[in-house]
């Protein structure tokens, strides 16, 4: 019989080999990075991908170690492999071939796969020991799911690009915000607790989170309404739950104290319900042909919100619905009708109250019932005024 240096459940490995993934680059121009590194412990085995900037290590349950033996092996092949093995097999691990391969075997089947070193691999670096908290994860990776939209997509401001992260004043949560300059959210996460974090020069304490990393976080703690833990240095933060960790570098750079320009409400408000607004604004936002110029404009008249549009080809579209006015009859807003949308999609009330800013030039959106939501919109300069489009 084949040497074998460990065992482990199909499904089990599947499902490690999934999480890890969000942290390898299957095409990279650095080897190891294109690898998965397995490492077989007293009874579990430790899958870890890494890109240098964020590492996700998952542990997988063994049906027996013997010799506990690490090495990294292609992720995208193994993945491959993993598809075509059934469901219930069980997969061994051992020598292949030759020096230079490992062999996987379930049943009948025997692969032999080239590998690289395991001290090759890299891990991130962590000063000391990592000060952990408890917290309830799903509030967490709700709130990161709601502030994306207002995401900066650019490269022209590094800081902007991630997801700054404080503690929440007076509570014992933690605040997720995001802004691109033009919008704004700021979602507080009821998450029972906060990691310490560094204080950057005179600014509140918080840390920048990079998207990628954010987005693997969301996923892990989707489920996660208790057990998850998190730590924060000047220079990492890391989340663990369900026998996952992940660890990401932190973007360096002080985040804009943005709750200084987020407005006081003006005397201005339309209620709206949820399902109305976000369709009428879906069925005028097909005729968008540059979505740069072409500006939504959200109008008050005889109790009812109208929304219109004149695309630049010259399409136009109009749509409108009943709503709770407090505004003046000749109000006029003119918006993004695409960044209006993806904030709406970020809202799970079923009503929301618009408000005018005292400068005009912004939006603050508040979900009815949600005090820990907000979100603002800058005002766009339209190529059309409401009249001419009416016109």
């Amino acid at each position: 019989m084949a040497e074998i240096w460990f065992t482990l459940h199909r499904s089990n490995l599947h499902q490690a080999l999934s999480r890890v993934m969000g942290a390898i680059e299957t095409r990279n121009t650095i080897p190891i990075l294109s690898h998965v590194l397995l490492e077989p412990m007293t009874d579990v085995v430790r899958l870890r991908g890494s890109n240098l900037d964020l590492q996700i290590d998952a542990e997988c349950e063994a049906i027996s170690i013997g010799d506990p033996i690490p090495f990294a092996i292609p992720a995208d092949k193994f993945k491959s492999i993993l598809a075509t093995l059934p469901e219930n097999a069980e997969v061994s691990f051992g020598p292949g071939r030759s020096k230079d391969s490992i062999s996987i075997s379930a049943g009948n089947s025997r692969l032999s796969v080239p590998f690289l070193p395991a001290q090759d691999f890299p891990a991130i670096p962590i000063k000391g020991e990592l000060g952990w908290t408890d917290i309830a994860g799903k509030p967490l990776a709700l709130a990161i799911d709601k502030a994306s939209f207002a995401l900066n997509k650019a490269d022209d401001r590094p800081y902007l690009t991630g997801y700054c992260l404080h503690g929440e004043r007076g509570g014992d949560g933690m605040v997720v915000a995001t802004t691109d300059g033009l919008s704004l959210a700021r979602i507080v996460a009821h998450t029972g607790g906060c990691p310490a974090l560094p204080k950057p020069g005179n600014s509140y304490p918080q840390v920048i989170l990079p998207p990628r990393a954010a987005d693997s976080i969301r996923k892990l703690l989707d489920g996660a309404s208790q057990g998850a833990r998190i730590a924060a240095t000047d220079a990492i933060l890391a989340v663990q739950f369900d026998g996952v960790t992940i660890t990401t570098k932190l973007i360096d750079g002080i985040y804009p104290e943005y709750e200084r320009v987020i407005p006081a409400p003006g005397d201005a408000r339309i209620g709206v319900k949820m399902d109305a607004l976000s369709s009428a604004i879906k069925r005028v936002c097909v005729m968008i042909d540059d979505a740069k110029a072409d500006a939504l404009f959200i109008r008050t008249r005889d109790g009812h919100v109208n929304i219109d549009m004149v695309s630049r080809e010259g399409g136009s579209a109009h749509d409108a619905f009943p709503g709770e006015i407090e505004a003046p009859a000749d109000l006029e807003l003119s918006l993004n009708g695409l960044q209006l949308s993806k904030m709406l999609e970020s809202v799970n009330s079923p009503e929301i109250n618009l408000h005018t800013t005292a400068d005009a030039a912004r939006v603050l959106v508040r979900p009815v019932g949600v005090p820990g939501e907000t979100y603002v919109l800058s005002i766009m300069k339209p190529r059309f005024s409401a009249v001419e489009q009416a016109a």
